[in-house]
């Protein structure tokens, strides 16, 4: 057949050929062009579920920080923070982890903007709880992160930090509501149940002296009732 076909006029078997190697180029592109899309594709799923998997893990840790808040006996668990034995501190350090650790699952995604994330961690630096709880945090930190998108995050936070402390003393202490060694404590919960109790012994005292009051007054009423009656 081959032979057949060959010995037919009008075939010119040598750009035939230039044909045929041109296609095979051609396929040899689209196979290599078809090759690169499958190994994007693998490593656009490698990537989406690594970012399934961190979700996770960041949702199984806030129900942990959570449960340490909720109840504060369970913070020791987590072991001390700064040789601190302040429990309600450790309360505010566990809180201020939380928002930072969300401003960076943010910034992963890509849903955050560096302009906005300055913004907040201005903000957020203002207080004496930020800056004491990045005090003790950043060094950690900058130790843990591995990727460059999560080094370059606690770069701009700890930038913004060094702004904020060379820009002078946090706004709640020039008001008066920070601690003297330059620690952010919360209200006394213990001052409004003693002034209850004062309050209501001060209550008692008064009604028992209001009552005794009326108790003598009625019985010289009465005494004086009788003297008149019997001299009537």
């Amino acid at each position: 057949m081959c032979l057949w076909v060959g010995e037919r006029p009008g075939y010119d078997w040598s750009l035939l050929g230039n044909v045929g190697e041109a296609y095979g180029a051609a396929s040899a592109i689209l196979a290599g062009l078809a090759l690169v899309g499958v190994a994007i594709s693998l490593i656009v799923q490698a990537r989406e579920a690594k970012a399934v998997r961190e979700q996770a893990l960041r949702a199984l840790h806030t129900d942990l920080l959570k449960m340490a808040i909720d109840d504060p006996g369970l913070l020791e668990c987590w072991g001390p923070i700064e040789q601190s034995t302040d429990l309600e501190w450790f309360r505010k350090h566990v809180y201020t982890n939380l928002i930072v650790s969300h401003w960076q699952l943010m910034w992963e995604v890509d849903l955050l903007s560096e302009d906005h994330l300055e913004i907040l961690a201005d903000q957020f630096f203002k207080g004496m709880a930020g800056r004491r709880f990045w005090a003790e945090a950043r060094g950690p930190r900058m130790k843990a992160e591995t990727s460059r998108r999560a080094r370059r995050f606690t770069l701009i936070v700890d930038r913004s930090y060094q702004t904020a402390v060379t820009a002078g003393p946090p706004a709640d202490a020039m008001d008066g509501r920070s601690s003297s060694n330059d620690r952010a404590v919360g209200p006394d919960p213990h001052a409004a149940q003693r002034g209850r109790t004062q309050s209501r012994a001060a209550d008692l005292a008064l009604g028992a002296v209001l009552g005794g009051g009326v108790a003598l007054a009625a019985r010289y009423l009465v005494r004086h009732g009788r003297i008149t009656s019997g001299k009537g």
